[in-house]
């Protein structure tokens, strides 16, 4: 049993509806937290409390309570205990007897490295609000406070949340429940920047970087996306902004109102390529700070953190903020027009090589966000599409169009502008979004766009090439009497030593020949074959018949396929030879290059562009 803490706490008897909270970090090094929680009864003979099961922005249940190790009540005035039972998977009732106060006491463990969940050890510690943070339903709206009793070396706190003390405990406060979830609390041996844009203060901090970020450089870039972003909206919504980085070798962003989790790798500034992608997920990750966090779908104005809220427009929320992400890198000066194009076209690409695509479309892949886009298998890419990437592929497109129809006086810019105009306080729709895009650009495009989201036919990319003087880079043609590539259609690697199908492509060779995910690969027409299987069939040629010899759950199985020949599938965007001069204005007014930055791109590359 916990042994409640009440001298250690430092809370404050009141009678207010004020939540309290005091975080001990005493067994940290074994991922361990203590809670205790002061409420009010309201002269309540029950009380309720709940744990969310989900957190916005991170659209799956992710059963937060199951991390409870241990959770009681008590009387304040005695430390007596009280009843408290299990109602439901994240719901408890307290029995007040009387009391004006109740103390709950929790244990909770904190090891799952991730944006939207807690991880604690020795030297620092990021809680996020849902995943910490019990709650009584009926004062949700009122205030909830905050003390963290920091362990010996733990020197910063870094959150959006109001401080109001520093004094025996770090103490911060959010004006209601809906803020304490939205902020998550950076703690530990932290490194900060301050970052001035738009007249307001921005922080960047990081942590777990062993010194290998140069804060300095990454503060200045992240300025110049600040201010792009800050000025394509014409509002400031945030009185100050946080920027969390977890250098702890891991990957991912969650946006909140006045702050962000972003995770990455100590190593990530060394590499140009890596450095853009962080570059690209800061511009992501502030981009929600008007695009999903204030600006949001009808269903989402109203969190509820106990239940699946479905909606249709996700594409929007996350895809469109995934077109504009690396775009406003570029625009900012910081990857040249060559690398803008490199990425989108990876972004295509990916979409075009996943099978998926031919099976859900956009709409459904928002609504199945709940059960699928977080819980990938084996299968996945042959029965599902993300609406980030298809997101951002058809936001690219409609931006295009939209600029084409308007003789390019107007885009997707203004259609985001006037949505945040428009739909603000109310939250929107689909239909809302569509008759935005009707007002701007015409009929056409509405009935092109609902094409686009709602059925799986392939999409068109003549509105995008012709606007810009862009092309896809043709493949190779394989020379006289040169062999073609030979394919598969299958993906293997070694696991305890042996060669595990891990991966089967929809209609491949291998997913017509049966064979399964989890087979061990043992051997080609009798001979063994391990790490150098791509090696192996190279030898061979498409329209060749090899048998495979498999171990499946321990009985061998030999299964023939016929090899074909590897899709040409290069989704390269590169300039044409001879783009016209409205193409040129019109690729220049897209990506909006600096000055510094076009003269940046005419020195490292010979490619012509428009």
């Amino acid at each position: 049993m916990i042994l409640p803490l009440f001298l250690a706490s430092l809370l404050t008897v009141t009678t207010s509806p004020v939540i309290q909270y005091s975080i001990h970090f005493n067994d940290a090094p074994r991922h361990t937290i203590d809670i205790e929680m002061l409420i009010p009864t309201e002269g309540k003979s029950e009380v309720e409390l709940m744990m969310p099961t989900w957190t916005p922005g991170s659209y799956l249940i992710r059963e937060y309570a199951r991390n409870i190790e241990e959770i009681h009540a008590y009387q304040v005035s005695d430390g007596l205990p009280l009843t408290l039972q299990k109602k439901e998977k994240n719901r408890w009732v307290v029995h007040t007897n009387s009391q004006p106060q109740v103390m709950i006491r929790y244990r909770l463990y904190c090891r799952e490295m991730s944006v939207r969940t807690n991880w604690v050890e020795k030297d620092w510690a990021l809680l996020t609000g849902a995943g910490t943070f019990i709650t009584v339903p009926s004062l949700q709206q009122h205030a909830h406070k905050v003390r963290l009793h920091l362990p010996d070396g733990w020197e910063n706190v870094a959150t959006s949340l109001t401080t109001i003390s520093t004094q025996d405990a770090y103490t911060v406060e959010a004006k209601n429940y809906d803020e304490l979830v939205d902020s998550p609390i950076l703690l530990g041996a932290l490194r900060q920047e301050t970052i001035e844009a738009g007249g307001t203060s921005h922080r960047l901090v990081n942590v777990a970087d062993e010194h290998l970020w140069d804060m300095k450089k990454a503060a200045t870039d992240s300025a110049k996306i600040i201010e792009q972003q800050q000025k394509f909206w014409g509002v400031v919504p945030y009185e100050n902004y946080v920027f969390l980085n977890v250098a702890a070798e891991s990957g991912g962003g969650l946006e909140h109102d006045n702050s962000c989790v972003l995770m990455t790798s100590r190593w990530q500034q060394k590499k140009r390529d890596s450095y853009i992608g962080w570059l690209s997920l800061v511009s992501h990750e502030f981009f929600h700070a008007w695009n999903v966090r204030r600006l949001r779908p009808k269903v989402l104005k109203n969190y509820d953190y106990e239940n699946e809220q479905i909606f249709d427009e996700l594409w929007i929320a996350e895809g469109i903020t995934s077109y504009y992400d690396d775009l406003f890198v570029a625009r900012s000066g910081l990857m040249t027009a060559e690398e803008y194009l490199e990425r989108l076209s990876k972004t295509i690409g990916g979409m075009q090589g996943t099978p998926g695509r031919n099976v859900q479309s956009l709409i459904d892949s928002s609504r199945d966000a709940w059960i699928k886009l977080y819980r990938p298998d084996e299968n996945s890419s042959n029965t599902r599409i993300s609406y980030y990437v298809k997101g951002a592929v058809v936001a690219a497109l409609l931006d295009a169009q939209i600029r084409q129809k308007t003789n390019h006086q107007r885009s997707l810019d203004d259609v985001m502008r006037r949505l945040w105009q428009d739909h603000l306080e109310t939250g929107y729709t689909q239909e809302d979004f569509n008759k935005i895009v009707h007002d701007i650009a015409g009929p056409e495009v509405v009935t092109w766009l609902q094409h686009c989201i709602s059925t799986t036919d392939e999409l068109d990319y003549a509105p995008l090439l012709n606007a810009y003087g862009l092309q896809f880079k043709q493949p190779k043609v394989p020379a006289a009497g040169e062999p073609l590539e030979v394919f598969l259609g299958a993906d293997a690697s070694l696991t305890d030593g042996r060669l595990m199908i891990k991966r089967i492509m929809r209609d491949s060779p291998a997913h017509k020949a049966g064979l399964n995910v989890d087979d061990e690969w043992l051997a080609i027409n009798n001979f063994r074959v391990g790490s150098d299987w791509n090696d192996r069939l190279s030898h061979y040629q498409p329209d060749d018949e090899v048998e495979l010899l498999v171990a499946r759950r321990g009985k061998l199985v030999r299964v023939p396929v016929r090899l074909g020949v590897k899709p040409a599938a290069n989704w390269k965007l590169e300039s044409i030879k001879e783009p016209s001069a409205e193409q040129k204005a019109a690729f220049a007014n897209w990506l909006q290059l600096p000055t510094e930055a076009k003269a940046e791109t005419k020195s490292e590359t010979e490619t012509p562009k428009p």
